[in-house]
């Protein structure tokens, strides 16, 4: 066992490898040589973006750019087309009705344009005390063709505006058939919100002072099978 500050075998080996190291770089007879020749320069390393750049040339000229940008281009237009379907909705089986109450905490305290304050914070609001929603909501499947003309019909007759917003298919489809905007409830954000498990649903506000959404659940009848059989 050595004592601290006592070099080790090991040490010894390691110090002695490097001070051979130097020997040898020093009397090297490729550097005497080459001292005996001339000036020597350093070794120039080609620039990384250089070679990048000659490669993207390559992959330009070989069609691979043109081809990865059509696939990419394709990829991005299908997205569009057909974009992920809200996880979790199904298809209305029954009837059924409940409430959401949009009200909200007020985190800060909210100041008129003169600074004075309109709502402290802390406060519990409800936005439809102040603007109400004068549109009708509704959430359908726009892979379900029933659906869709349920949707198309409720439109036509309502005697609100509607805002007819898809949980799946192809909302540019569907825009162009109708020729009028249709949405898509990208990511699910408003179906969670408002709590919506099956469509088609109506979300409205029943009476101008009613302080909390009404959502339906409408039950659609089952298309006949090729059988003429309800299934």
């Amino acid at each position: 066992m050595h004592s601290k500050g006592t070099p080790t075998g090991l040490q010894h080996l390691t110090a002695l490898s490097v001070l051979l190291g130097i020997a040898v770089c020093v009397h090297s007879p490729a550097l005497a040589s080459a001292a005996a020749l001339g000036k020597t320069y350093p070794i120039a390393e080609r620039d990384f973006l250089e070679v990048i750049h000659e490669r993207l040339q390559a992959k330009q000229a070989a069609g691979e750019i043109d081809a990865m940008q059509q696939a990419m281009r394709a990829t991005a237009l299908n997205t569009i087309e057909n974009p992920t379907p809200v996880p979790g909705i199904n298809r209305a089986t029954q009837a059924q009705t409940h409430y959401y109450d949009p009200s909200v905490v007020a985190e800060k305290a909210i100041h008129d344009a003169s600074g004075k304050v309109v709502v402290a914070a802390g406060t519990r609001v409800n936005p439809l005390e102040y603007l109400g929603l004068s549109k009708v909501l509704l959430f359908i499947d726009g892979s379900d063709t029933q659906q869709l003309a349920y949707a198309d019909d409720y439109y036509q007759t309502s005697n609100k505006p509607v805002k007819v917003i898809l949980v799946g298919g192809s909302y540019m489809q569907v825009m162009r058939q109708w020729k009028r905007p249709v949405y898509f409830d990208q990511g699910g954000y408003l179906t969670q919100r408002l709590a919506i498990k099956h469509v088609p649903t109506l979300v409205y506000q029943d009476k101008p002072t009613d302080s909390v959404l009404r959502i339906d659940s409408i039950a659609l009848p089952h298309a006949p099978t090729a059988d003429g059989a309800t299934p």
